[in-house]
C-alpha cells in the first residue's frame, strides 16, 4: 500500500527514521539495522495475472533499495535436499529417485513457463505439495493432477503431461472418473 511504502521509503534514507505519529515518537534505527524485502515483480507490477494485486513501485522507492539480488529456483540437488529434509519418508533409493523425477518435471515446466509456452509454473512449494500428496494418496500421478495439473489451462495440459512423460519415462496415467 502506498502509505506503508512511504514509511519504508523514509526508513531507507541514509539518516532514515521511523515516525510513529499516533504515539508522537520518532525512532532511530540501531547501527546494525538492515531491512530485507521480496518483490516477485521487482517493483514493476504485474500484467500477467500471476501476481495479481501487486502494484508498480515508483522510481523514488526503487532508488532507495541499494542492493537488488535475483533469486532463481534452487539447483536440482538443493531442491532435492529441501524436499528430503521436509519429507524424510523419501530418504531411500526409490524415494530419492521419485523426488528427482518430480524436480525434473518441475524444471521442464519452469522452462516452458519462461519460454511463454505455459501460463503456470511449478514452485518448490508445489513440488513439496506434490510429494506430500503422493505420501498421503500413495499415487504419484493422481497427486500430480491434484497438486499442479488441475491448476493449468485446459489447452496447456497436454504439454504438461509431455513434461511428466519426459521426467518419468512413462505417460501420466489417465484420471480416474
Amino acid at each position: 500500500r502506498p502509505e506503508l511504502m512511504f514509511v519504508i521509503q523514509r526508513l531507507l534514507e541514509v539518516e532514515g527514521k521511523l515516525t510513529l505519529p499516533e504515539q508522537n515518537r520518532v525512532l532511530s534505527p540501531h547501527p546494525g539495522f538492515r531491512l530485507f524485502a521480496t518483490a516477485n515483480t521487482v517493483g514493476l507490477g504485474d500484467t500477467s495475472g500471476l501476481y495479481h494485486g501487486t502494484q508498480a513501485l515508483n522510481q523514488g522507492q526503487l532508488d532507495r533499495w541499494h542492493i537488488v539480488a535475483r533469486l532463481d529456483y534452487p539447483a536440482a540437488e538443493v531442491e532435492q535436499r529441501i524436499v528430503l529434509s521436509k519429507l524424510p519418508d523419501y530418504d531411500s533409493a526409490e524415494g530419492r529417485r521419485q523426488v528427482a523425477g518430480m524436480i525434473r518435471c518441475a524444471g521442464l515446466i519452469r522452462l516452458g513457463f519462461a519460454a511463454g509456452d505455459l501460463a503456470t509454473t511449478m514452485s518448490p512449494r508445489t513440488v513439496l505439495s506434490w510429494a506430500e500428496n503422493t505420501l498421503i494418496f500413495g499415487d504419484l500421478d493422481s497427486s500430480f493432477r491434484l497438486s499442479f495439473l488441475n491448476k493449468c489451462d485446459e489447452l496447456e495440459r497436454e504439454l504438461v503431461e509431455e513434461y511428466f512423460q519426459r521426467a518419468f519415462g512413462r505417460d501420466l496415467k489417465p484420471a480416474e472418473q
